[in-house]
């Protein structure tokens, strides 16, 4: 509720009929007392003056207590009113600051986050991201004979089984080198001593050509390298160790 208009216009009309009835009353009462001294009777009319005058001042009274009381009523809503509004101000800057510190720790925590996988990728890409893959004997080629039969010939490189190694990096990656290994299947020997260049002939296999690269997802790519293997006895181990910076 606010201090309206109406309100203004009937405590000044109370004020006014206050102050009219009160010089009424002052007139009617000197009237009175002159005509006391003088002797003369004192009339229904000259009676009914100060009557009025105080019935008049009642309701003034009354107009002006209920004005006045909405008064106080008003200032006292007014001041709920500020209180409430300072209040949901308040409340609504701390939710301010709750929402920008909460924004700011996932922020800090997401770039804590990103910091620990580049650091993990970079350690990673020293170490190097490896792949290995079993290759099996090659099928034995046949020479027909219609006398003697079909006889069994060893492999060769045009019909060697033919594979590609491949690990997976990051798509930011920026190779470096890739290691090349291969040893039997069945062997106890290290990688470490399994080293070997490409196009190195180790027990009928190689390594063929140049690593190379080919999509893989969208925050991935391989990186691959041809393995030849024409052996008809025992499969063989190819493994390929990749090195890369960010």
């Amino acid at each position: 509720m606010n201090f309206s208009d109406p309100i203004y216009a009937a405590l000044i009309g109370a004020g006014a009929t206050v102050a009219t009835a009160l010089v009424q009353l002052r007139i009617s009462w000197r009237k009175e007392m002159k005509e006391r001294e003088r002797g003369q009777p004192i009339s229904k009319k000259t009676r009914r003056g100060p009557v009025l005058a105080v019935f008049a001042l009642m309701v003034a009274a009354a107009v002006g207590g209920f004005s006045l009381s909405q008064y106080l009523t008003s200032l006292r809503y007014g001041d709920q009113d500020a209180l409430r509004n300072d209040l949901q101000a308040k409340l609504a800057e701390i939710s301010a600051s709750a929402t920008r510190l909460e924004q700011a720790r996932m922020n800090e925590r997401d770039q804590v986050e990103m910091s620990v996988r580049r650091s993990l990728a970079l350690r990673e890409g020293e170490e190097g991201t490896a792949a290995s893959v079993s290759v099996g004997p090659c099928k034995l080629e046949s020479a027909g004979d219609s006398k003697a039969g079909d006889t069994k010939q060893g492999c060769g490189e045009k019909s060697a089984v033919r594979v590609a190694v491949c690990a997976r990096v990051p798509a930011t990656a920026t190779v470096k080198e890739v290691l090349l290994y291969s040893r039997p299947e069945d062997s106890l020997q290290a990688w470490s001593e399994s080293l070997v260049q490409p196009g190195q002939d180790v027990g009928q296999a190689r390594f063929l050509d140049k690593f190379y690269e080919r999509l893989d997802a969208d925050s991935s790519k391989q990186v691959c390298q041809r393995f030849a293997y024409w052996n008809s006895e025992k499969p063989r181990l190819a493994r390929i160790v990749v090195r890369y910076t960010l």
